[in-house]
Protein backbone atom coordinates (compact mmCIF):
# COMPACT_ATOMS: atom_id res chain seq x y z
CA UNK A 1 0.00 0.00 0.00
CA UNK A 2 2.65 2.52 0.64
CA UNK A 3 4.78 1.68 -2.31
CA UNK A 4 1.60 2.35 -4.12
CA UNK A 5 1.00 5.72 -2.60
CA UNK A 6 4.62 6.31 -3.04
CA UNK A 7 3.87 5.73 -6.99
CA UNK A 8 0.83 7.75 -7.06
CA UNK A 9 2.94 10.81 -5.13
CA UNK A 10 5.55 10.59 -7.52
CA UNK A 11 3.05 10.21 -10.90
CA UNK A 12 1.34 13.35 -9.45
CA UNK A 13 4.58 15.42 -9.26
CA UNK A 14 6.03 14.25 -12.53
CA UNK A 15 2.56 15.33 -14.32
CA UNK A 16 2.96 18.90 -12.47
CA UNK A 17 6.98 19.04 -13.45
CA UNK A 18 5.94 18.13 -17.14
CA UNK A 19 2.37 20.40 -16.73
CA UNK A 20 4.50 23.23 -15.64
CA UNK A 21 7.18 22.86 -18.72
CA UNK A 22 4.51 22.99 -21.37
CA UNK A 23 2.66 25.69 -19.92
CA UNK A 24 5.92 27.63 -19.92
CA UNK A 25 6.89 26.19 -23.13
CA UNK A 26 3.80 28.03 -24.94
CA UNK A 27 4.21 31.39 -22.41
CA UNK A 28 7.43 31.63 -24.94
CA UNK A 29 5.90 30.93 -28.07
CA UNK A 30 3.40 33.51 -26.65
CA UNK A 31 5.64 36.14 -25.85
CA UNK A 32 6.41 36.41 -22.02
CA UNK A 33 6.14 40.23 -21.74
CA UNK A 34 2.48 40.09 -22.65
CA UNK A 35 0.34 39.98 -19.42
CA UNK A 36 -3.34 40.99 -19.07
CA UNK A 37 -3.00 41.80 -15.92
CA UNK A 38 -0.28 44.41 -16.59
CA UNK A 39 -1.18 48.20 -16.45
CA UNK A 40 1.28 50.14 -18.76
CA UNK A 41 2.27 49.01 -22.07
CA UNK A 42 5.80 51.51 -21.77
CA UNK A 43 8.99 49.72 -21.61
CA UNK A 44 11.20 51.66 -20.03
CA UNK A 45 14.13 49.91 -20.68
CA UNK A 46 13.62 50.67 -24.91
CA UNK A 47 15.71 52.56 -26.51
CA UNK A 48 13.05 55.34 -27.41
CA UNK A 49 12.62 55.69 -23.97
CA UNK A 50 15.38 56.65 -22.52
CA UNK A 51 17.84 59.60 -22.54
CA UNK A 52 20.40 58.35 -24.85
CA UNK A 53 17.59 58.73 -27.64
CA UNK A 54 17.46 62.50 -27.03
CA UNK A 55 21.23 62.59 -28.39
CA UNK A 56 19.94 61.25 -32.33
CA UNK A 57 16.19 62.04 -32.84
CA UNK A 58 17.34 65.91 -33.91
CA UNK A 59 17.70 64.18 -37.28
CA UNK A 60 14.66 62.21 -37.24
CA UNK A 61 13.41 64.34 -40.23
CA UNK A 62 16.82 64.30 -42.35
CA UNK A 63 15.64 61.83 -45.20
CA UNK A 64 19.17 61.08 -45.67
CA UNK A 65 19.93 60.92 -41.94
CA UNK A 66 20.45 57.88 -39.53
CA UNK A 67 16.13 57.76 -40.09
CA UNK A 68 16.39 57.36 -43.29
CA UNK A 69 14.65 53.77 -43.51
CA UNK A 70 11.78 54.87 -42.27
CA UNK A 71 11.37 57.74 -44.46
CA UNK A 72 11.66 55.20 -47.62
CA UNK A 73 9.50 52.65 -45.69
CA UNK A 74 6.31 55.31 -45.94
CA UNK A 75 6.68 54.29 -50.05
CA UNK A 76 5.30 50.80 -49.17
CA UNK A 77 3.56 51.52 -45.53
CA UNK A 78 1.32 54.17 -47.13
CA UNK A 79 -0.23 52.17 -49.92
CA UNK A 80 -0.64 49.46 -48.22
CA UNK A 81 -2.94 50.77 -45.28
CA UNK A 82 -4.77 52.81 -48.17
CA UNK A 83 -5.33 49.92 -50.35
CA UNK A 84 -6.87 48.35 -47.25
CA UNK A 85 -9.31 51.03 -46.93
CA UNK A 86 -10.50 52.40 -49.90
CA UNK A 87 -10.41 50.95 -53.85
CA UNK A 88 -8.35 53.75 -56.20
CA UNK A 89 -10.43 54.52 -58.90
CA UNK A 90 -8.73 54.90 -62.31
CA UNK A 91 -7.56 58.85 -62.08
CA UNK A 92 -9.00 59.50 -58.22
CA UNK A 93 -6.48 62.08 -56.64
CA UNK A 94 -4.73 60.43 -54.05
CA UNK A 95 -4.93 63.94 -51.84
CA UNK A 96 -8.22 62.68 -51.42
CA UNK A 97 -8.76 58.93 -51.42
CA UNK A 98 -9.01 58.54 -47.60
CA UNK A 99 -11.00 61.62 -46.97
CA UNK A 100 -14.16 60.93 -44.54
CA UNK A 101 -11.82 58.03 -42.61
CA UNK A 102 -10.83 58.47 -39.03
CA UNK A 103 -7.22 56.87 -38.76
CA UNK A 104 -5.25 56.50 -35.40
CA UNK A 105 -1.47 55.87 -35.53
CA UNK A 106 -0.36 54.32 -32.12
CA UNK A 107 3.57 55.92 -31.38
CA UNK A 108 3.61 58.35 -34.11
CA UNK A 109 6.95 59.36 -33.53
CA UNK A 110 7.93 63.11 -35.07
CA UNK A 111 5.11 62.18 -36.97
CA UNK A 112 6.59 61.01 -40.29
CA UNK A 113 3.33 58.50 -41.08
CA UNK A 114 1.17 60.70 -39.71
CA UNK A 115 1.92 63.16 -42.26
CA UNK A 116 1.80 60.86 -44.97
CA UNK A 117 -1.76 59.49 -44.02
CA UNK A 118 -2.79 63.07 -43.99
CA UNK A 119 -1.88 64.07 -47.19
CA UNK A 120 -4.00 61.38 -48.22
CA UNK A 121 -7.18 63.42 -46.93
CA UNK A 122 -7.54 61.08 -43.34
CA UNK A 123 -8.54 62.86 -40.28
CA UNK A 124 -5.15 61.19 -38.04
CA UNK A 125 -5.15 61.50 -34.55
CA UNK A 126 -1.69 60.05 -33.15
CA UNK A 127 -0.63 58.89 -29.62
CA UNK A 128 2.46 59.05 -28.14
CA UNK A 129 4.29 58.87 -25.02
CA UNK A 130 7.31 60.86 -25.90
CA UNK A 131 7.32 64.65 -25.00
CA UNK A 132 10.05 65.55 -27.59
CA UNK A 133 8.50 63.88 -30.40
CA UNK A 134 5.18 65.59 -29.58
CA UNK A 135 6.71 68.36 -29.74
CA UNK A 136 8.67 67.80 -33.12
CA UNK A 137 5.19 66.22 -34.57
CA UNK A 138 3.61 69.54 -34.04
CA UNK A 139 6.24 71.82 -35.41
CA UNK A 140 7.01 69.82 -38.21
CA UNK A 141 3.13 69.58 -39.37
CA UNK A 142 2.82 73.05 -38.27
CA UNK A 143 5.39 74.17 -41.10
CA UNK A 144 4.21 71.52 -44.05
CA UNK A 145 2.03 73.35 -46.17
CA UNK A 146 0.44 70.51 -47.94
CA UNK A 147 -0.93 70.03 -44.37
CA UNK A 148 -2.36 73.56 -44.08
CA UNK A 149 -6.01 72.03 -44.24
CA UNK A 150 -5.53 68.98 -42.86
CA UNK A 151 -2.97 68.72 -39.92
CA UNK A 152 -3.00 64.91 -37.90
CA UNK A 153 -3.75 65.96 -34.42
CA UNK A 154 -1.18 64.58 -31.99
CA UNK A 155 -1.70 63.75 -28.49
CA UNK A 156 0.83 63.49 -25.50
CA UNK A 157 -0.80 60.21 -24.07
CA UNK A 158 -0.71 56.11 -24.07
CA UNK A 159 -2.71 53.96 -25.99
CA UNK A 160 -4.43 52.39 -22.93
CA UNK A 161 -5.59 55.81 -21.67
CA UNK A 162 -6.65 57.05 -25.05
CA UNK A 163 -8.65 53.96 -25.81
CA UNK A 164 -10.60 53.94 -22.78
CA UNK A 165 -11.84 57.64 -23.38
CA UNK A 166 -12.44 56.84 -27.06
CA UNK A 167 -13.84 53.53 -27.43
CA UNK A 168 -14.77 52.48 -31.23
CA UNK A 169 -13.53 55.34 -32.63
CA UNK A 170 -11.38 54.60 -35.49
CA UNK A 171 -11.97 53.43 -38.84
CA UNK A 172 -8.56 52.22 -38.53
CA UNK A 173 -6.06 52.06 -36.14
CA UNK A 174 -2.15 51.95 -37.45
CA UNK A 175 0.81 50.57 -36.04
CA UNK A 176 4.10 50.98 -37.62
CA UNK A 177 7.17 49.66 -36.35
CA UNK A 178 6.29 50.28 -32.75
CA UNK A 179 4.97 46.94 -31.58
CA UNK A 180 8.81 46.02 -30.83
CA UNK A 181 9.24 48.78 -28.73
CA UNK A 182 6.87 48.26 -26.09
CA UNK A 183 5.96 45.78 -23.05
CA UNK A 184 3.12 43.83 -22.47
CA UNK A 185 1.82 43.08 -25.93
CA UNK A 186 -1.15 41.58 -25.24
CA UNK A 187 -2.96 44.58 -23.33
CA UNK A 188 -1.01 46.77 -26.34
CA UNK A 189 -2.73 45.18 -29.01
CA UNK A 190 -6.07 44.76 -26.85
CA UNK A 191 -5.96 48.57 -26.27
CA UNK A 192 -5.70 49.55 -30.03
CA UNK A 193 -8.69 46.63 -30.99
CA UNK A 194 -11.16 48.49 -28.68
CA UNK A 195 -10.21 52.27 -30.10
CA UNK A 196 -11.40 50.49 -33.44
CA UNK A 197 -14.84 51.04 -34.44
CA UNK A 198 -16.46 47.35 -35.31
CA UNK A 199 -15.54 46.41 -38.93
CA UNK A 200 -12.81 48.55 -38.58
CA UNK A 201 -9.32 48.09 -39.72
CA UNK A 202 -5.82 47.43 -37.99
CA UNK A 203 -2.92 47.44 -39.45
CA UNK A 204 0.93 46.37 -38.28
CA UNK A 205 4.47 46.35 -39.45
CA UNK A 206 7.20 44.69 -37.18
CA UNK A 207 10.15 43.19 -37.38
CA UNK A 208 10.10 39.18 -37.29
CA UNK A 209 11.45 37.26 -34.32
CA UNK A 210 14.10 34.84 -36.50
CA UNK A 211 17.66 34.86 -36.62
CA UNK A 212 17.60 36.27 -39.93
CA UNK A 213 16.04 39.28 -38.84
CA UNK A 214 18.77 39.53 -36.19
CA UNK A 215 21.48 39.14 -37.97
CA UNK A 216 20.94 41.47 -40.89
CA UNK A 217 18.85 44.21 -38.73
CA UNK A 218 20.97 44.18 -35.38
CA UNK A 219 24.39 42.70 -36.90
CA UNK A 220 24.25 44.04 -39.95
CA UNK A 221 21.94 47.60 -40.39
CA UNK A 222 22.16 48.47 -36.73
CA UNK A 223 25.89 47.31 -35.84
CA UNK A 224 27.70 47.73 -38.88
CA UNK A 225 25.78 49.91 -41.60
CA UNK A 226 24.35 52.11 -39.20
CA UNK A 227 20.68 52.12 -41.25
CA UNK A 228 19.61 52.68 -37.72
CA UNK A 229 20.76 54.15 -34.10
CA UNK A 230 22.71 51.12 -33.07
CA UNK A 231 20.62 49.73 -29.92
CA UNK A 232 17.38 50.42 -31.25
CA UNK A 233 16.17 47.07 -31.59
CA UNK A 234 15.84 43.50 -29.17
CA UNK A 235 15.34 40.43 -30.61
CA UNK A 236 13.45 39.18 -27.40
CA UNK A 237 10.78 42.14 -28.29
CA UNK A 238 10.58 40.99 -31.91
CA UNK A 239 7.28 38.90 -32.43
CA UNK A 240 6.01 36.57 -34.86
CA UNK A 241 3.30 36.74 -37.21
CA UNK A 242 1.75 33.72 -35.33
CA UNK A 243 1.97 35.41 -32.01
CA UNK A 244 0.67 38.88 -33.27
CA UNK A 245 -2.39 36.87 -34.78
CA UNK A 246 -3.00 34.86 -32.17
CA UNK A 247 -3.43 38.29 -29.86
CA UNK A 248 -5.83 39.92 -32.63
CA UNK A 249 -7.89 36.62 -32.71
CA UNK A 250 -8.30 36.94 -29.15
CA UNK A 251 -9.88 40.67 -29.36
CA UNK A 252 -12.21 39.05 -31.86
CA UNK A 253 -10.49 40.73 -34.94
CA UNK A 254 -10.09 38.27 -38.28
CA UNK A 255 -6.61 38.92 -40.17
CA UNK A 256 -7.08 39.09 -43.74
CA UNK A 257 -3.49 39.44 -44.86
CA UNK A 258 0.11 38.64 -43.91
CA UNK A 259 2.81 39.28 -46.09
CA UNK A 260 7.07 39.68 -45.58
CA UNK A 261 8.65 42.99 -46.44
CA UNK A 262 12.37 43.71 -46.81
CA UNK A 263 15.00 46.74 -46.78
CA UNK A 264 17.95 46.96 -48.85
CA UNK A 265 20.39 49.37 -47.27
CA UNK A 266 21.89 50.08 -50.34
CA UNK A 267 19.54 51.52 -52.40
CA UNK A 268 17.30 52.54 -49.75
CA UNK A 269 14.54 51.02 -50.89
CA UNK A 270 12.03 48.26 -49.49
CA UNK A 271 10.20 45.71 -51.37
CA UNK A 272 7.38 43.36 -50.46
CA UNK A 273 8.86 39.61 -50.53
CA UNK A 274 6.95 36.46 -50.45
CA UNK A 275 8.98 35.01 -46.81
CA UNK A 276 8.17 36.44 -43.36
CA UNK A 277 11.78 35.94 -42.52
CA UNK A 278 12.68 40.13 -42.26
CA UNK A 279 9.70 41.55 -41.56
CA UNK A 280 5.81 41.16 -41.77
CA UNK A 281 3.00 43.45 -42.10
CA UNK A 282 -0.46 42.24 -41.10
CA UNK A 283 -4.01 43.47 -41.62
CA UNK A 284 -7.31 42.56 -39.72
CA UNK A 285 -10.32 43.70 -39.30
CA UNK A 286 -12.72 43.93 -36.09
CA UNK A 287 -15.69 41.86 -35.73
CA UNK A 288 -18.60 43.83 -36.48
CA UNK A 289 -21.26 44.91 -33.82
CA UNK A 290 -23.90 42.12 -34.50
CA UNK A 291 -26.01 44.19 -32.30
CA UNK A 292 -25.88 47.33 -33.65
CA UNK A 293 -25.90 45.78 -37.30
CA UNK A 294 -29.36 44.57 -36.53
CA UNK A 295 -31.11 47.67 -34.99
Amino acid sequence: MMKTTATLINSVKTLKIRSWCLVTSVSKNVNVLSRRDAHSTIDPKDFFQVPNYNKVMDSFWDPNGIFKALHSLNYIRLPFVRDGLVDIASGEKLSTCLKGKKILEVGYGAGLFSEGLAKYGAEVTGVDTCEKMFQMAVDHSSKNKRLANNKPTYLLTNIEDHSMSYPDTYDAVVVSEVIEHVAQKELFVECCVRATKPGGKLFFTTPSRTRFAQFTLIYGFENILKCYPKGAHLYYSFMTPDELKFMLETNDCHVEDIKGYIYNPFSNHWSWIKHKQFSFAMEAVKSPNIENNNN
